[in-house]
């Protein structure tokens, strides 16, 4: 954040070249998008054709998503540089990235919003002062990344030199306020001068520069400035007040009595006494001047308030940027945000600079994603398997059987369904609302309803089934199939029921837990994959066997991160399956992926957070995963595809 005035005049912008030969490629482009904003871009790389194509990437990218970024700029941009950061990643062994630089730069009215890669550089010049405001912003790492954005407006007299050279190792802080100052030259004589220094001072290296400035030049005027404005008002008030007194003293018959008597017993010839009254009229009036000025000096000391809450924005901001080169290591990094974030809300509860911190926890957020390995995924700007008719559908279960998807909503199910292709909606009988579902050994779905009762889904249509021995299904809140067994976990998650294949349905409930071992927790999710993985209320992990005796194990879950917390909004769900290497599990709107340390059911006594993909849109309801790297997930407007891969250990979507 560089400065925290706004305006309505649309920045404007220069581009002048110094090319040498042999020097690789660098581009400088300026174009007008489709929503009224400007696309600032510089791209410097040692390969001319695959920097080419990064820069045509990129210009693809924020054009197309132009119309997208119009209510938002700040968030919008933020995705786009999400997107490129993964573009990066999907072509990192094509080549050699670490001389690749680039600076990317919205501009809205008179408001910038920027981030950069690597070495590029921005210079403010300001007040007769010259900042970079893009120290510290370029992540040097192997893969390519934009760290976080830098967001702020240029003031009228304010100049941007955006450079992929560091001006200040050839010219003079002299030398670049000579080549901005348009109050002094001409623009023909101000082109004249930058293009003779760039050719003259810079001789080994091909520089582009970008001037950004904002046309609206205005008069400066003196810092300190006194505002008449209350005194007179203050003033008027005072001698209105003071005629209104003397009026109503006049007619007042008491004071007439009490001003005849003082009159009769005090000698007002008195040269003494007339002394001592001037000297009370005149103490009586410092005190009354000593008040307005007071109010005055008040008035204006509120005024300074502001300038100090945004002098620690400017704080947050620097804490921010150190946080950046401190990411290495997550407790300093987590201190330095906590800092930055107390200050920010110290700022946000007096209810000013309020664009500024929503930009800087912007920032905040951005960073801690990428500290905390997350990956976002936009169902908006990414192609649907299928969308639903309506939001009342409430997906909560999705299933692949035999290639087709099958997609269990509250009141109904809809499927087959296979990509391309309609799909048919079956109603559950008797108005029954669906709790949990799951797909039996054999292929056949499985509905537990709110009633407490079992629904069959087998060629289009429903039939209830039967337990043996029990009047009633027991009250539960998910089930879920193995070894052509059904395990139900009770409504107070206190414990697993398992139901054998019956004569008739099923056969009368066991007990799988301990209850000694539920006494103090309940479970919110379980999975099942010979032994028992059972997530509790304080997201803390278990496995229980049965075979050949029973034992608990407690689970060890390394490399957490600060956010894994608790939706309270929404009940997590646990995902594995047999030919699958890592265990998923959705909280709120990320889906959580994490590795056992061994293939062995029996032997795992610890899981590794390797990522998580959060949902920018919509609610995640249900989610299959045919394959490591595959996940389909069903949101409350539709079925999605996500793509991913692990890589150093990290999740990338692709």
């Amino acid at each position: 954040m560089y400065t925290a005035k706004q305006s309505s005049v649309m920045l404007q912008a220069k581009i002048y070249k110094n090319e040498r030969r042999g020097n690789g490629f660098l581009v400088s482009r300026k174009i007008e998008t489709g929503n009224g904003s400007l696309l600032l871009l510089q791209v410097s790389f040692h390969d001319e054709k695959l920097g080419s194509f990064i820069e045509n990437t990129i210009i693809d990218l924020i054009l197309t998503n132009s119309s997208t970024m119009e209510s938002d700029v700040y968030t919008h941009f933020g995705y786009l540089l999400e997107r490129l950061n993964k573009y990066f990643k999907e072509i990192e062994k094509e080549s050699d990235f670490e001389s690749l630089s680039v600076f990317i730069g919205i501009a809205q009215e008179s408001t910038l919003h920027f981030s950069v890669l690597r070495n590029a550089y921005a210079y403010l010049l300001k007040e007769g002062k010259i900042i970079n405001i893009a120290e510290g912003m370029g992540l040097q790492e192997k893969i390519p990344q934009f760290s976080y954005i830098s967001s702020g407006a240029i003031s009228p007299d304010d100049t941007l030199c955006i450079s992929n050279t560091n001006l200040l190792d050839y010219l003079t802080e002299e030398d670049m306020f000579e080549m901005t100052n348009e109050k002094t030259y001409s623009q023909e004589e101000a082109d004249y001068i930058i293009e003779n220094l760039l050719t003259r001072e810079i001789r080994d290296t091909s520089t582009n520069l970008i001037l950004l400035y904002n046309p609206e030049k205005v008069a400066k005027k003196s810092t300190i400035s006194w505002d008449t404005t209350a005194l007179k008002k203050l003033l008027i008030t005072a001698k209105k007040q003071g005629e209104t007194i003397y009026s109503n003293c006049k007619k007042n018959e008491y004071i007439i009595r009490a001003i005849t008597e003082v009159k009769k017993h005090v000698d007002f010839n008195n040269k003494y006494l007339r002394a001592s009254l001037f000297g009370l009229g005149v103490i009586v009036c410092i005190a009354f001047l000593y008040l307005i000025l007071g109010t005055i000096l008040s008035q204006k000391a509120s005024t300074l308030v502001p300038e100090e809450y945004k002098n620690k924005l400017i704080e947050a901001q620097l804490i921010i940027e150190k946080s950046n080169k401190d990411m290495g290591n997550r407790e300093v990094f987590n201190a330095n945000i906590k800092k930055a974030e107390d200050i920010i809300f110290e700022v946000r509860n007096k209810q000013i600079f309020l664009n500024e911190v929503k930009k800087l926890l912007g920032d905040i957020s951005i960073l801690k994603k990428q500290i905390n390995g997350v990956e976002s995924f936009d169902p908006k700007t990414s192609p649907s398997e299928y969308l639903f008719n309506t939001k009342d559908f409430a997906v909560s279960g999705i299933f692949e059987i035999s290639k087709k998807l099958y997609f269990v909503g509250k009141n109904s199910l809809i499927g087959p369904y296979v990509k391309g292709g309609e799909a048919k909606n079956y109603t559950y009988p008797d108005g029954e609302e669906a709790i949990s579902s799951d797909v039996s050994p054999d292929g056949d779905m499985y509905i537990f309803t709110k009633t407490g009762r079992l629904l069959r889904f087998y060629k289009g249509e429903f039939s209830y089934v039967n337990v043996e021995g029990q009047k009633t299904w027991e009250k539960g809140k998910a089930v879920k199939f193995f070894n052509s067994n059904l395990y139900i976990l009770s409504e107070d998650g206190k414990q697993i029921y398992k139901h054998k294949p019956g004569i008739n349905g099923f056969a009368s409930k066991t007990e799988v837990l301990d209850p000694a071992d539920m006494k103090n927790h309940t479970v919110l999710t379980f999975g099942i994959d010979g032994g028992f993985y059972l997530l509790k209320e304080d997201l803390t992990l278990d496995k229980i066997f049965g075979l050949p005796n029973y034992m608990k194990r407690s689970i060890v879950i390394n490399n957490l991160p600060e956010n894994y917390t608790l939706d309270s909004t929404q009940s997590p769900n646990l995902f594995n399956a047999a030919n699958l290497n890592y265990l998923y599990l959705v909280l709120g709107n990320r889906i959580w992926i994490f590795e056992p340390d061994t293939k062995n059911y029996k032997d795992v006594k610890s899981i590794k957070y390797i990522g998580q993909i959060e949902f920018i849109e919509g609610k995640i309801g249900a989610i299959t995963v045919p394959k490591d790297g595959t996940i389909i997930a069903a949101t409350d407007t539709g079925i999605y595809t996500v793509n991913f891969e692990v890589s150093d250990g990290k999740v990338i979507v692709r």
